[in-house]
């Protein structure tokens, strides 16, 4: 964020810098989170569901905030620089739009039903190899991230990639009319969230709410391989670029190679600018398709294909992404536990049971969220998948995964491999008496399971004499 008086805050939301507070305060930066203070700060206090962040404007002046942005009438930050707004969201939202306009930066937009992520770190890499780039913190993607991700950049900024998440119709459009994107990515369109949706259309629409922002001077990068993005072409006025394994698509992968051991795929890159060989540095074939959309970022931004390659090759994937750890039980743990999908979660079983090899695949898995009339098929198909690929244990946390043990003995895998767990400590105990050397654990379940404290239990020292603890 470029450095702005307190006057210029108030100015840009609409608000009211309180007397007695000094109207030439100057702040540099943006939080909502009282323990992430930086000096100079702004901490906008926010309202959620279950927590007030008017409770903490004293302790992030405290802690360095020069100001609060609060709501009219909270009586929150006592004597310190405050201006206040009737709503803090909106005032958020409004100071990004503001500071966006001052920006000559490239905005980059991403969107889609899984893969979001991922294609943001692998953009970040590539871009960083020719731009000065800020990019979206871990998942960054609603109506608070995007704004705290655009006010991260300053004057030196000269590309910044945003995720771009949507609970319904009209979300994105909001996103887009803050961030201004001028090129954007559209990864795939699944059946993630459709609780939120209500029907495959009402979820392809809300999708296409970022090609069709762009303009004539823009670029929508496609998916070539998923027929619903692929028809996007036609709902945008800009340039496209299509990605995927079809002769179609622009920018796309040969030779596609995965190491059993590692899971990590090499391939060699294809662009209408040349071809280089990629290593990349997560597992699970179904990362290609991510590392093809953020290669076809870097073509149409004009970075050349040698870097492109060298970029996704050391891209830092973010927390709980396909991330692979050592036990010190001499197995081995693959977390992907920070959020799950159908789509998502055939993917990881996939990439485990071949990362497997010989040796042993146990599953963690606990529910996919917000699937609303589909859930229950989606869950027994999961289940019936595992049994397909002969995962040797599968285990379930929580109620709602019920459905997916059903489902792999109904396919076919013995009872006794199949266990239920009622929650994350009960699962982390079965598992103990479980795992052995040379297996590997899968991990993976919607963000709401908070299943990543299975893998960090598995992970650490964890089999205790009375009793195991997660």
């Amino acid at each position: 964020m470029r450095p702005r008086t307190l006057r210029d805050v108030a100015s840009a939301v609409g608000g009211t810098v309180l007397p007695g507070a000094a109207g030439d305060t100057v702040v540099h930066g943006v939080t909502v989170d009282s323990r992430s203070v930086s000096a100079g700060d702004l901490f906008v206090a926010l309202v959620g569901d279950r927590v007030d962040g008017h409770g903490f404007v004293d302790a992030a002046l405290s802690g360095g905030a020069s100001a609060a942005l609060v709501r009219t009438g909270s009586s929150a930050g006592g004597l310190g620089a405050v201006v206040e707004v009737p709503d803090t969201a909106t005032a958020l939202l409004d100071l990004a739009r503001a500071e966006r306009s001052q920006l000559n930066a490239i905005v980059v937009g991403i969107t889609g039903s899984t893969g979001k992520t991922c294609t943001k770190d692998f953009a970040a890499a590539v871009l960083g190899r020719r731009y000065e780039v800020v990019a979206s913190p871990a998942s960054f993607n609603n109506e608070v991230g995007l704004p705290i991700t655009l006010l991260s950049a300053d004057e030196r900024t000269e590309a910044i990639i945003c995720e771009m998440g949507s609970r319904g119709p009209g979300h994105i459009r909001l996103l887009t009319e803050i961030a201004r994107p001028v090129v954007g990515v559209v990864t795939n369109v699944g059946v993630a969230h459709m609780e939120l949706f209500g029907s495959p259309g009402v979820l392809r629409d809300a999708k296409a709410e970022l090609p069709e922002s762009l303009g004539a001077d823009g670029t929508a990068v496609l998916n070539a391989d998923d027929p619903v993005v692929a028809g996007f072409a036609g709902r945008t006025a800009a340039r496209v670029i299509l990605f995927g394994d079809g002769a179609g698509a622009e920018v796309r992968a040969a030779d596609v190679i995965t190491n059993r051991s590692t899971g990590r795929s090499r391939f060699r890159l294809h662009t209408p600018a040349g071809s280089a060989v990629v290593s990349l540095p997560a597992p699970g074939e179904h990362m290609v398709a991510n590392a093809l959309a953020a290669a076809a970022v870097g073509w149409a931004l004009e970075v050349p294909v040698e870097s492109v390659a060298e970029g996704l090759g050391s891209a830092e994937i973010s927390g709980g992404r396909m991330e692979v750890r050592d036990a010190p039980g001499g197995f081995r743990v693959l977390d992907d536990a920070y959020n799950a999908n159908p789509t998502s979660m055939a993917a990881a079983l996939r990439a485990a049971r071949w990362m497997a090899g010989g040796g042993r695949c146990i599953a963690v898995l606990g529910p996919m969220a917000e699937l609303g009339s589909i859930a229950a098929d989606e869950h027994e198909r999961i289940g019936e998948l595992a049994a397909r690929l002969r995962i040797d244990v599968v285990v379930t946390v929580g109620a709602e995964a019920e459905l997916i043990a059903a489902g792999a003995e109904r396919e076919g895998v013995e009872p006794d491999r199949v266990i239920r767990c009622d929650g994350v400590e009960d699962a982390v105990r079965a598992l103990a008496g479980i795992v052995a050397p040379g297996d590997l654990v899968l991990v993976k379940a919607s963000r709401v399971a908070r299943l990543e404290r299975v893998a960090a239990a598995l992970t650490s020292d964890w089999r205790m004499a009375d009793g195991v603890t997660a």
